[in-house]
């Protein structure tokens, strides 16, 4: 669009175009914005006669924005169009208005990322979904109250919840903290936000029938139900991670005070297989409806939260609303964790726990406390490597990578790998074990310090049994005790028969020593390269399990 400036002087009309021109004297008050439309081109002439000051040209319509003197602006015939142009804004963004919770987890920065729940299956278990509301995909789902839909939402509860984990990252409404997660809608409260136990039951045996990763359940009771818990146990036991609200106090004293019950939170929050979520407000703060206690695990935003809604009094699907209650914090956890499940698909719900909780921002006394648990949940900030602990592009990437895909390593039961720690003689037997796929039938127990029910004893006796190691002493293999570099080189020898010319190329390894020959067959062959700084192999320093991942990992790629 061009944008010009012409003002013409004459007032003197063409009486082709039709217009009856009023000569009278004019001032800024006597002018008016218009945008006037030919039929054809754009008549310069005519406008000339109109006293037009162009301001814009539409050449794409045959128009032009212009003021004129306003006792000019009459009805036009028909080649030309004459119509004012309000100077007030008639037009507003279409954009998205997300929560103050949204921002407070840190959203956007996992947004960023590209962590945004895609693959992840949540079950919410709840009053329904409205799936015809324009800022939700519901995946699937069903009702187990008789003679209703799962996808109608007389409560709007649900259609909230909803919102809150994965309302769409479009132009509209809100943006959920994991718009690309599957959510399924499991409808086990009536229209009065009430639900059997009945129904419930049968809601989390459909999302453990189903598959989900994980189960929303914005909802409480204050029963301890030992078929609830037991239920619960087996969803958690099966790998789905299950999120539920701490529960609403409702009773006040005299003073306006919430008065909370026995000392900890509702059911089924309370339940250990279940992450227990408080509410806070805008500044951090415990809200003073929320239950606390020892079963509180995390906090999340719970106040005047904005998300959809399913509002049975209107007549479209387009409805949102402002909400609080620990009910509104429990989603936000719900989404954090899908995020953290499509980085880390590969880690247990038990390892997805506490990487979560090693995450959180710590409010209140410090570490965990019954008001704020481990603190408020966060998204994820940075993009992650295989494992929580670990650097992306590092020099041991590759090779963690490798023997992880390789079933050798499946890193801690808190999620991390620890790439700095040092190694055990039976951590690396056991690795060695499972990287060549060893049966572990050894005939007999050799070693009086491994216990027969170590996880590592099998390996070490077939290890033993065809050569590959040998004990400190006659009995003794010391299994607790950190392997040394030099240890590590000489089974990397025997197993993989590595051969060497005779050489020394360290100088901090001795000729002489039983681990020197060892050392130069695995350098020779590309497995280990030794410290550059100072040409050094250091045979008697502990390994990590950064630098036997990489030992290991060349090794294996020998064959």
């Amino acid at each position: 669009m061009k944008k010009i400036m012409i003002t013409f002087v004459l007032l003197v009309l063409l009486t082709s175009i039709g217009i009856t021109p009023t000569l009278a004297a004019t001032s800024d008050n006597d002018l008016e914005k218009v945008i006037i439309t030919f039929e054809d081109s754009i008549d310069y002439q005519a406008l000339e006669g109109m006293g037009a000051e162009i301001h814009s040209e539409l050449d794409a319509i045959s128009s032009v924005i212009a003021t004129i003197p306003s006792t000019n602006v009459m009805k036009a015939d028909t080649e030309v169009s004459v119509k004012p142009l309000p100077d007030e804004p008639i037009f507003t963004a279409a954009a998205q208005q997300p929560s103050w919770g949204y921002h407070q987890i840190k959203a956007p920065s996992a947004l960023k990322l590209g962590y945004t729940g895609k693959g992840v299956k949540i079950a919410v278990i709840d009053s329904g979904i409205n799936s015809k509301h324009p800022d939700l995909t519901v995946a699937g789902g069903e009702s187990m109250i008789d003679g209703s839909s799962a996808f109608t939402d007389g409560a709007g509860h649900g259609t909230h919840v909803a919102g809150v984990i994965a309302a769409k990252n479009n132009s509209i409404g809100v943006v959920g903290a994991a718009p690309d997660a599957e959510i399924y809608s499991v409808k086990v409260l009536a229209s009065t936000g009430a639900g059997t136990l009945e129904d419930v039951l049968d809601g989390i045996q459909w999302a453990i029938d189903q598959k989900m990763d994980i189960i929303n359940l914005s909802l409480t009771t204050g029963y301890y139900i030992p078929e609830l818990e037991a239920i619960l146990k087996k969803a958690n036991d099966l790998g789905i991670i299950v999120v539920a609200a701490a529960g609403n106090i409702e009773t006040v004293d005299t003073r306006g005070n919430y008065i909370q019950g026995d000392g900890d939170v509702l059911y089924p929050a309370r339940y250990k297989s279940v992450i227990a979520v408080g509410s806070t407000d805008g500044n951090n703060k415990l809200s003073g409806f929320s239950y606390r206690g020892p079963s509180v695990e995390l906090v999340a935003p719970g106040e005047d939260i904005y998300s959809t809604f399913s509002d049975i009094r209107t007549t479209g699907h387009d409805d949102y609303k402002a909400s609080e209650g620990t009910s509104v914090s429990t989603p936000f956890v719900s989404a954090v964790f899908a995020q953290y499940k499509e980085a880390y698909p590969h880690l247990s719900n038990t390892q997805l726990r506490a990487t979560v909780k090693r995450a959180v921002v710590d409010l209140g006394p410090k570490g965990k406390d019954n008001l704020y648990g481990n603190g408020l949940v966060q998204s994820l900030q940075s993009k992650v490597a295989l494992f929580p602990d670990l650097r992306t592009n590092y020099w041991y990437t590759d090779s963690i990578q490798y023997i992880f895909d390789q079933g050798v390593v499946t890193g801690f039961p808190d999620g991390t790998y620890r790439p700095e720690a040092t190694i055990t003689r039976a951590e690396a037997m056991t690795m060695i074990g499972r990287a060549l796929g060893l049966k572990t039938n050894a005939t007999k127990h050799y070693f009086k310090d491994v216990k027969k029910d170590s996880y590592a004893a099998g390996y070490i006796n077939k290890a033993y049994e065809l050569g590959y190691i040998k004990g400190i002493t006659a009995t003794s293999f010391k299994p607790d005790a950190p392997i040394e570099r030099g240890d590590m080189a000489i089974i990397i020898k025997r197993v993989f028969e590595l051969k060497s010319s005779g050489g020394n190329t360290f100088d901090d390894v001795d000729p002489s020593k039983y681990y020197a020959e060892a050392i130069q067959a695995a350098y020779e062959n590309n497995i280990v390269q030794g410290y550059k700084s100072d040409n050094t192999f250091r045979p008697e320093a502990s390994i990590t399990r950064a630098e036997n991942a990489e030992i290991l990992s060349k090794s294996l790629q020998l064959k």
